[in-house]
């Protein structure tokens, strides 16, 4: 076993039992558990041990997603005693640290990469707060790709939806064929992924920041319109009993040719991949209706926390952004590297089609950053939880309850001045 996992596998059962320890090397927390995130994880702290001699680096995994990662760092920030570096989100998740001071600048790390050249600008923008730079990009992910498997297409006599329409059609003729329509997955994230396609096919890119930046109403006629094409678009065709699932559960389910179509994060690429099911294969993908030729994207950073680890996290940030660093991770995790100098033929069939696709969107400024992570944290985790119990139930009484709850969430961010243009 390679030493960065018999490391990271220790970490973890040293946090299943007691509380965060005292760190004994330069740690970096994660919360990449299995499959091909672990192994780009694993690639990118190998690439970063071998660029220096100076530190020694580990992977510590955190289960769970980056809601119980932050709350393991508040405990370890409370008890002085955090990793050397950390996996992070972007936006508010690095605000809500470096407003309270326990994040280390990254202007000096940021310079010595040229940052500033080699992340696009769209990238840069939710990694810094206030024109400072608290989080290095590592991992970037599209969240508005449907894959489907290729062979329930074929045998259900289903064309790639290029909008609603086609795209009920075609859950009603997999069903008729025998095949689960839609994957999804139970957690705070995914159904409010699915969700971004019907609100961005109401609300335009304009009204999209409009809601990041609390000028739009939960209350408002547009959202309601956007929850309803939700519902009978998205909801209507969602498995049996997707909410007990794990989202690599579905990828399973999608591979194994129980389900016809899954919408998720393009790391779920790099799963089926690792499964043997290949891309241009056994699935292939398309963007959602409403977001053809626009890209959501999700990213994953570096934090660095004060403290003694500073000068190895700087050492670490400059082997993880070389263009060998990102491609090492994202290759194998399968998703995109931030550093736009990272050569496109690493990719295989996926990689080069989310590629195109980034591509595209960002010359037209069709890019769009999570709204999860651009809402205040209460109401963007809130957001998350009622669009699932709205997936689950989505009936109008469930509904009006959600606006109402997240309507009530916004006027209190609203008061509290704690909304950002990003």
């Amino acid at each position: 076993m390679k030493k960065s996992n018999w490391l990271a596998a220790l970490g973890l059962a040293m946090l299943a039992t007691t509380t965060v320890q005292a760190q004994e090397n330069n740690e970096i927390w994660h919360y990449y558990a299995a499959g091909s995130e672990l192994a780009g994880m694993n690639a990118l702290i190998d690439a970063a041990s071998a660029a220096t001699d100076q530190y020694e680096f580990s992977g510590v995994v955190i289960p769970g997603n980056v809601v119980e990662l932050r709350r393991q760092l508040q405990t370890a920030f409370l008890g002085g005693r955090p990793p050397a570096l950390y996996q992070s989100s972007m936006a508010f998740e690095l605000k809500t640290f470096a407003d309270g001071g326990q994040l280390h600048p990254l202007t000096e790390v940021w310079a010595a990469i040229d940052g500033d050249k080699i992340f696009p600008e769209g990238v840069q923008r939710v990694v810094k707060v206030d024109g400072v730079p608290f989080g290095v990009p590592f991992d970037l992910s599209l969240i508005n790709n449907v894959f489907y498997n290729k062979e329930a297409f074929e045998k259900a006599g289903v064309d790639v939806p290029t909008d609603w329409a086609s795209f009920t059609a075609a859950c009603d003729a997999l069903r008729t064929a025998g095949y689960e329509p839609l994957g999804n997955a139970g957690g705070t994230f995914w159904s409010l992924y699915n969700f971004y396609a019907a609100l961005v096919s109401v609300l335009g890119e304009e009204g999209y920041y409009k809601m990041a930046s609390g000028e739009l109403g939960f209350d408002s006629p547009e959202i309601s319109e956007a929850l309803d094409l939700y519902r009978d678009s998205m909801v209507s065709c969602y498995a049996k009993n997707w909410s007990g699932k794990t989202w690599t559960q579905t990828a399973d389910d999608l591979v194994n040719g129980n389900t016809g179509m899954f919408m998720m994060g393009i790391w779920a690429a790099g799963y089926m991949e690792q499964a043997g099911f290949k891309a241009g294969e056994g699935f292939d993908m398309f963007q959602a209706p409403g977001t053809v030729g626009k890209s959501i994207f999700q990213m994953d950073v570096l934090a660095v926390p004060e403290g003694a680890g500073v000068a190895a996290a700087d050492e670490f940030i400059k082997a993880a952004t070389t263009p060998e660093g990102q491609a090492a991770f994202a290759t194998l995790k399968g998703s995109l590297a931030p550093n736009i100098n990272v050569d496109p033929a690493v990719y295989g069939y996926a990689g080069a089609t989310f590629t195109r696709q980034f591509s595209e969107a960002s010359a037209n400024n069709a890019v769009l950053p999570n709204l999860f992570f651009l809402l205040p944290t209460d109401l963007g985790t809130e957001f998350g939880v009622q669009i699932e119990r709205f997936a689950i139930d989505p009936s109008d009484t469930v509904k009006s309850e959600m606006i109402s709850t997240l309507e009530g969430l916004r006027q209190e961010a609203l008061a509290e001045n704690a909304f950002i243009k990003w």
